[in-house]
Protein backbone atom coordinates (compact mmCIF):
# COMPACT_ATOMS: atom_id res chain seq x y z
CA UNK A 1 0.00 0.00 0.00
CA UNK A 2 1.46 3.23 -0.50
CA UNK A 3 2.69 4.70 2.25
CA UNK A 4 1.96 8.48 2.17
CA UNK A 5 -2.07 6.66 1.61
CA UNK A 6 -1.58 4.09 4.35
CA UNK A 7 -0.51 7.71 7.02
CA UNK A 8 -3.60 9.56 5.53
CA UNK A 9 -6.09 6.81 6.56
CA UNK A 10 -5.12 6.32 9.87
CA UNK A 11 -5.34 10.24 10.26
CA UNK A 12 -8.89 10.55 9.10
CA UNK A 13 -9.70 7.63 11.85
CA UNK A 14 -8.06 9.38 14.22
CA UNK A 15 -9.82 12.17 13.87
CA UNK A 16 -13.27 10.69 13.06
CA UNK A 17 -12.57 8.78 16.59
CA UNK A 18 -11.88 12.07 18.30
CA UNK A 19 -14.80 13.76 17.67
CA UNK A 20 -16.53 10.76 17.81
CA UNK A 21 -15.88 10.63 21.72
CA UNK A 22 -16.15 14.24 22.23
CA UNK A 23 -19.65 14.01 20.87
CA UNK A 24 -20.40 11.24 22.81
CA UNK A 25 -21.63 9.22 19.58
CA UNK A 26 -20.02 6.46 18.14
CA UNK A 27 -17.17 6.79 15.27
CA UNK A 28 -18.34 6.32 11.64
CA UNK A 29 -16.97 3.71 10.07
CA UNK A 30 -13.74 3.59 8.30
CA UNK A 31 -13.95 6.00 5.27
CA UNK A 32 -13.73 3.29 1.56
CA UNK A 33 -10.58 3.15 -0.11
CA UNK A 34 -11.73 4.03 -2.95
CA UNK A 35 -9.56 6.79 -4.67
CA UNK A 36 -10.97 10.50 -4.81
CA UNK A 37 -11.73 10.28 -8.52
CA UNK A 38 -13.21 6.74 -8.49
CA UNK A 39 -16.90 8.31 -8.93
CA UNK A 40 -15.89 10.59 -11.77
CA UNK A 41 -17.92 10.84 -15.11
CA UNK A 42 -16.16 11.04 -18.15
CA UNK A 43 -19.19 11.39 -21.00
CA UNK A 44 -18.17 10.04 -24.30
CA UNK A 45 -18.29 12.09 -27.55
CA UNK A 46 -17.41 15.39 -28.69
CA UNK A 47 -20.87 16.70 -27.81
CA UNK A 48 -20.65 19.99 -25.42
CA UNK A 49 -21.89 18.71 -21.72
CA UNK A 50 -22.83 21.28 -19.04
CA UNK A 51 -25.43 20.75 -15.84
CA UNK A 52 -25.76 23.97 -14.15
CA UNK A 53 -26.12 23.60 -10.19
CA UNK A 54 -27.97 26.66 -8.66
CA UNK A 55 -28.73 27.61 -5.58
CA UNK A 56 -30.20 31.10 -5.44
CA UNK A 57 -30.76 33.95 -8.39
CA UNK A 58 -30.29 37.71 -8.10
CA UNK A 59 -33.12 39.96 -9.71
CA UNK A 60 -33.71 43.11 -10.28
CA UNK A 61 -37.71 42.41 -8.95
CA UNK A 62 -39.05 40.94 -5.80
CA UNK A 63 -39.47 37.50 -7.28
CA UNK A 64 -38.82 34.16 -5.07
CA UNK A 65 -39.71 30.49 -6.01
CA UNK A 66 -40.95 28.28 -3.27
CA UNK A 67 -40.25 24.95 -3.72
CA UNK A 68 -41.81 21.47 -2.33
CA UNK A 69 -40.15 18.43 -2.38
CA UNK A 70 -41.12 14.54 -2.02
CA UNK A 71 -44.75 14.74 -2.80
CA UNK A 72 -47.52 13.73 -4.03
CA UNK A 73 -49.19 12.99 -0.54
CA UNK A 74 -52.98 12.54 -0.83
CA UNK A 75 -53.20 14.44 2.69
CA UNK A 76 -50.70 17.32 2.12
CA UNK A 77 -50.36 18.15 -1.25
CA UNK A 78 -53.70 19.14 -1.92
CA UNK A 79 -53.32 21.17 1.65
CA UNK A 80 -50.40 22.89 -0.49
CA UNK A 81 -52.64 23.61 -3.27
CA UNK A 82 -55.10 25.08 -1.72
CA UNK A 83 -53.02 27.73 0.13
CA UNK A 84 -50.92 28.79 -3.32
CA UNK A 85 -54.36 29.27 -4.53
CA UNK A 86 -55.57 31.25 -2.24
CA UNK A 87 -52.63 33.67 -2.10
CA UNK A 88 -52.67 33.60 -6.27
CA UNK A 89 -49.25 31.81 -5.45
CA UNK A 90 -46.92 29.27 -7.97
CA UNK A 91 -44.45 26.66 -6.69
CA UNK A 92 -42.41 24.09 -8.16
CA UNK A 93 -42.98 20.81 -7.26
CA UNK A 94 -39.90 18.01 -7.07
CA UNK A 95 -41.77 14.96 -7.72
CA UNK A 96 -40.27 11.48 -6.49
CA UNK A 97 -41.98 9.29 -9.42
CA UNK A 98 -43.15 6.35 -7.62
CA UNK A 99 -45.48 8.38 -6.00
CA UNK A 100 -46.41 10.28 -8.80
CA UNK A 101 -47.67 6.64 -9.88
CA UNK A 102 -49.59 5.99 -7.02
CA UNK A 103 -51.00 9.44 -7.41
CA UNK A 104 -50.98 10.74 -10.76
CA UNK A 105 -54.42 12.73 -10.23
CA UNK A 106 -52.19 15.34 -7.52
CA UNK A 107 -49.56 15.42 -10.52
CA UNK A 108 -52.12 16.55 -12.73
CA UNK A 109 -53.87 19.16 -10.83
CA UNK A 110 -50.58 20.72 -10.11
CA UNK A 111 -49.72 21.21 -13.77
CA UNK A 112 -53.43 22.30 -14.21
CA UNK A 113 -53.00 25.29 -11.12
CA UNK A 114 -50.18 26.38 -13.09
CA UNK A 115 -47.47 24.82 -10.57
CA UNK A 116 -44.23 23.44 -12.38
CA UNK A 117 -43.55 19.74 -12.31
CA UNK A 118 -39.54 18.83 -11.49
CA UNK A 119 -37.65 15.78 -10.93
CA UNK A 120 -36.84 14.40 -7.72
CA UNK A 121 -35.85 11.13 -8.74
CA UNK A 122 -37.79 7.38 -8.74
CA UNK A 123 -37.83 6.57 -5.12
CA UNK A 124 -35.85 8.89 -3.41
CA UNK A 125 -32.55 7.37 -3.82
CA UNK A 126 -29.02 9.49 -2.88
CA UNK A 127 -27.28 9.62 -6.42
CA UNK A 128 -24.02 9.68 -5.11
CA UNK A 129 -25.22 5.95 -3.74
CA UNK A 130 -24.77 4.44 -7.23
CA UNK A 131 -23.33 3.87 -10.61
CA UNK A 132 -24.77 6.06 -13.48
CA UNK A 133 -26.89 3.80 -15.18
CA UNK A 134 -28.75 2.91 -11.84
CA UNK A 135 -29.01 7.49 -11.81
CA UNK A 136 -29.85 7.42 -15.14
CA UNK A 137 -33.05 5.04 -14.93
CA UNK A 138 -34.43 6.69 -11.63
CA UNK A 139 -34.09 10.17 -13.50
CA UNK A 140 -35.32 8.93 -16.75
CA UNK A 141 -38.14 6.76 -15.52
CA UNK A 142 -39.58 9.87 -13.35
CA UNK A 143 -39.03 12.18 -16.34
CA UNK A 144 -40.85 10.07 -19.42
CA UNK A 145 -44.05 10.10 -16.17
CA UNK A 146 -44.55 13.14 -15.71
CA UNK A 147 -44.00 14.07 -19.33
CA UNK A 148 -47.02 11.95 -19.40
CA UNK A 149 -48.73 12.70 -16.73
CA UNK A 150 -48.77 16.75 -17.78
CA UNK A 151 -47.67 17.05 -21.42
CA UNK A 152 -44.54 19.04 -20.20
CA UNK A 153 -41.18 17.31 -19.78
CA UNK A 154 -39.31 18.57 -16.89
CA UNK A 155 -36.30 20.45 -17.40
CA UNK A 156 -35.34 20.86 -13.66
CA UNK A 157 -33.74 18.27 -10.94
CA UNK A 158 -33.15 18.40 -7.35
CA UNK A 159 -31.29 15.45 -6.01
CA UNK A 160 -32.29 13.85 -2.91
CA UNK A 161 -30.79 15.17 0.30
CA UNK A 162 -28.94 17.89 -2.51
CA UNK A 163 -26.46 15.33 -2.59
CA UNK A 164 -24.75 15.30 -6.15
CA UNK A 165 -21.46 14.57 -8.08
CA UNK A 166 -20.05 13.89 -11.62
CA UNK A 167 -22.05 11.10 -11.72
CA UNK A 168 -25.26 12.62 -11.28
CA UNK A 169 -24.55 15.50 -13.16
CA UNK A 170 -23.32 13.66 -16.25
CA UNK A 171 -27.02 12.12 -16.33
CA UNK A 172 -28.89 15.65 -15.55
CA UNK A 173 -26.55 16.85 -18.59
CA UNK A 174 -28.17 14.08 -20.81
CA UNK A 175 -31.23 15.17 -20.05
CA UNK A 176 -30.73 18.71 -20.57
CA UNK A 177 -31.81 19.20 -16.68
CA UNK A 178 -30.86 22.32 -14.51
CA UNK A 179 -30.02 20.96 -11.01
CA UNK A 180 -31.45 23.68 -8.64
CA UNK A 181 -30.79 23.25 -4.62
CA UNK A 182 -32.16 25.83 -2.45
CA UNK A 183 -31.17 28.80 -0.17
CA UNK A 184 -33.72 28.54 2.32
CA UNK A 185 -35.10 25.35 4.42
CA UNK A 186 -38.87 25.37 6.35
CA UNK A 187 -38.23 22.17 8.62
CA UNK A 188 -41.07 20.42 10.09
CA UNK A 189 -40.11 20.45 13.29
CA UNK A 190 -39.48 24.08 13.42
CA UNK A 191 -41.42 26.00 10.51
CA UNK A 192 -42.65 28.72 13.15
CA UNK A 193 -38.75 29.70 13.73
CA UNK A 194 -38.24 28.96 10.09
CA UNK A 195 -40.77 31.13 8.65
CA UNK A 196 -39.97 33.97 10.88
CA UNK A 197 -35.76 33.90 9.75
CA UNK A 198 -36.91 33.28 6.61
CA UNK A 199 -38.72 36.60 6.57
CA UNK A 200 -36.46 38.53 8.29
CA UNK A 201 -33.38 37.11 5.54
CA UNK A 202 -35.29 37.03 2.42
CA UNK A 203 -34.19 38.75 -0.55
CA UNK A 204 -35.15 38.81 -4.40
CA UNK A 205 -34.01 35.51 -5.84
CA UNK A 206 -34.45 33.66 -2.64
CA UNK A 207 -35.27 29.82 -3.07
CA UNK A 208 -37.39 28.17 -0.38
CA UNK A 209 -37.32 24.21 0.01
CA UNK A 210 -40.00 22.90 1.77
CA UNK A 211 -42.17 19.36 1.77
CA UNK A 212 -45.34 18.10 0.80
CA UNK A 213 -44.25 14.58 1.28
CA UNK A 214 -41.85 12.20 3.47
CA UNK A 215 -41.45 12.79 7.50
CA UNK A 216 -41.67 16.82 7.30
CA UNK A 217 -45.05 17.79 6.56
CA UNK A 218 -47.40 18.57 8.81
CA UNK A 219 -50.33 20.84 10.28
CA UNK A 220 -47.96 23.77 11.69
CA UNK A 221 -46.13 23.62 8.41
CA UNK A 222 -48.90 24.16 6.24
CA UNK A 223 -49.83 27.07 8.37
CA UNK A 224 -46.11 28.43 8.68
CA UNK A 225 -46.37 28.09 5.10
CA UNK A 226 -49.90 30.05 4.22
CA UNK A 227 -48.13 32.87 6.94
CA UNK A 228 -44.68 32.81 4.37
CA UNK A 229 -46.54 33.34 1.13
CA UNK A 230 -48.82 35.94 2.78
CA UNK A 231 -46.57 37.92 3.74
CA UNK A 232 -43.86 37.93 1.68
CA UNK A 233 -46.68 38.73 -0.82
CA UNK A 234 -48.04 41.60 1.39
CA UNK A 235 -44.13 42.75 1.32
CA UNK A 236 -44.51 43.27 -2.63
CA UNK A 237 -42.49 39.50 -3.37
CA UNK A 238 -44.32 37.67 -6.28
CA UNK A 239 -43.70 33.99 -6.34
CA UNK A 240 -42.63 32.56 -9.49
CA UNK A 241 -41.70 29.33 -10.56
CA UNK A 242 -38.18 28.06 -10.35
CA UNK A 243 -37.85 27.93 -14.26
CA UNK A 244 -39.78 31.48 -14.51
CA UNK A 245 -36.77 32.77 -11.51
CA UNK A 246 -34.00 30.94 -13.55
CA UNK A 247 -34.91 32.53 -16.71
CA UNK A 248 -34.90 36.30 -15.01
CA UNK A 249 -31.63 38.43 -16.22
CA UNK A 250 -29.42 39.07 -12.37
CA UNK A 251 -29.23 42.24 -11.64
CA UNK A 252 -25.39 42.41 -11.95
CA UNK A 253 -25.93 41.65 -16.07
CA UNK A 254 -29.26 42.30 -16.23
Amino acid sequence: MDRRRFIAGIGLLAAGGAAGTAAGVAAEPAIATEGPTARTATPAGSAARAATVTFRTSPEDRYVALTIDDGPTRKWTPQVHRLLANHGAKATFFVVGERAKADPVVVQQAADYGHELANHTWAHKDLTRHNEAPDAGSLERTHELLTKLTGRAPTLCRPPYGRIDSVGLAVCSDLRYGVLLWSDHITGSNSRNDVTRVLRDVSPGSVVLAHDGGPEPNATLMQQLDRLVGSLKDAGYQFLTASELLAVPDRTTA
